[in-house]
């Protein structure tokens, strides 16, 4: 298969990722907040705190996935060792584990501060962090492994 072949699934699975995302976070996410709202009048003042939390989730697996694109359309062009793409993908990396971060202060901070028990969500939550941080792992280890790729082309290309 060639690169603009792969360049083309790859853009096309990430976009399906990237509406799923903006639909789950930022529509789904915002219409079930304001559902929990109307029911339980008791937790109403967390509404704002909540939401605010999770769109910098989703705003952050945006950020990630802007870095994706912008990687994916480098392999398209015949450009996939390059220092842009192994600087791309440790932002992809920084966003992700910051995500996973956000995942877990959600889980900790309403049990600390308000006394409010998540119930079983706490599992998808921890579950979601558990999975943004080895998204994050795994992207910068392939910045790191692309890094020396790109270091061994630019001694390869010296020596021919």
């Amino acid at each position: 298969m060639d690169q603009k072949k792969i360049s083309k699934i790859l853009i096309s699975a990430g976009a399906v990722v990237t509406a799923v995302g903006i639909f789950l976070f930022f529509i789904y996410g915002t219409y079930t907040a304001s559902q929990c709202q109307t029911i339980y009048r008791e937790l109403a003042f967390l509404f704002w705190p909540a939401l605010i939390w999770l769109w910098a989730i989703g705003i952050s697996y945006l950020v990630a996935m802007y870095h994706y694109f912008r990687v994916v359309l480098n392999i398209g062009q015949e450009r996939s060792f390059i220092p842009e793409n192994a600087y791309r993908l440790s932002f992809i990396a920084l966003w992700m584990s910051i995500a996973g971060g956000l995942w877990l202060f959600g889980i900790i901070l309403p049990g600390l501060v308000w006394n409010v028990h998540l119930g079983p969500a706490w599992v998808a939550m921890l579950l979601a962090a558990i999975a943004s941080g080895a998204m994050g792992m795994l992207a910068w280890a392939l910045g790191k492994l692309l890094t020396r790729a790109v270091q061994y082309k630019e001694e390869n290309d010296l020596t021919v």
